[in-house]
């Protein structure tokens, strides 16, 4: 038994044959991406819950955790931590960080934090065009079978089956195709934008987290120092 949409692709014409590569093109890249982002969504939700379940437990050392299995590479949080950390000074020490740079520490995280939702969004830009296109080129298809239909019945002088059928069976096996190729594509971006922006809102919320507590072990390293010194005077006087 013939398959029905192999049948149809070859008594299709050229045109429709075309729009049919470029349909079925789109459908392997379009799951492709798919199955990818998938995949890497995943792993990178798994690796930001293990950082933060470590970095919420932590109490000393806050500012020094090394990455988890998980978090080695592919964990935005961890990044933005790393960019985080390099740009505060030794709390145990010293040295403390100035009222006016904690403003330019917060956007440095910020930055690293939009070039990680970034590299999230890669290439979904394919899979809504693909959503918006696929039903397009489906039409076309469409429009392009009936126009074959219509010039069947003008040769034959009547509506019969042999007249109107390579037409309409290259009409309606672009529009299959086209939504074929739409339907996966328009889920797969509305939940992969959906990921995004609620993992943007996380990392916003981590930098919050992040600058809170490294003000509050600032404070209590300068705190002594600024004790030392009212006793200082005091003994003066």
């Amino acid at each position: 038994m013939n398959n029905p949409f192999i049948q149809s692709f070859k008594e299709a014409g050229l045109v429709g044959q075309a729009i049919l590569i470029i349909l079925f093109a789109g459908s392997c890249y379009s799951w492709f991406l798919i199955i990818y982002k998938s995949l890497l969504f995943r792993q990178v939700r798994r690796a930001s819950d293990t950082f933060l379940r470590k970095f919420d437990r932590t109490k000393q050392g806050v500012f020094s955790l090394s990455p988890t299995n998980l978090s080695s590479e592919i964990d935005p949080v961890y990044t933005v931590y790393k960019k985080g950390c390099g740009g505060l000074p030794n709390l145990g020490g010293e040295s403390r960080i100035s009222p006016e740079n904690w403003e330019k520490l917060e956007e440095t995280m910020q930055r690293t934090a939009d070039t990680q939702t970034r590299y999230l969004g890669e290439r979904l830009i394919f899979l809504a065009t693909a959503a918006s296109t696929g039903p397009l080129l489906g039409i076309l298809g469409t429009v392009y079978g009936v126009l074959i239909a219509f010039q069947g019945m003008g040769r034959y002088g009547s509506a019969t089956i042999d007249a109107v059928a390579p037409g309409i069976s290259e009409a309606l096996i672009t529009t299959v195709f086209g939504l074929i190729v739409a339907i996966p594509a328009l889920i797969a971006y509305n939940h992969f934008k959906h990921f995004i922006n609620n993992y943007s809102l996380r990392l916003d919320n981590f930098i919050s987290n992040f600058i809170n507590l490294a003000r509050a072990q600032n404070q209590s390293v300068d705190t002594p120092i600024r004790d030392s010194k009212k006793s200082a005077a005091k003994i003066e006087k």
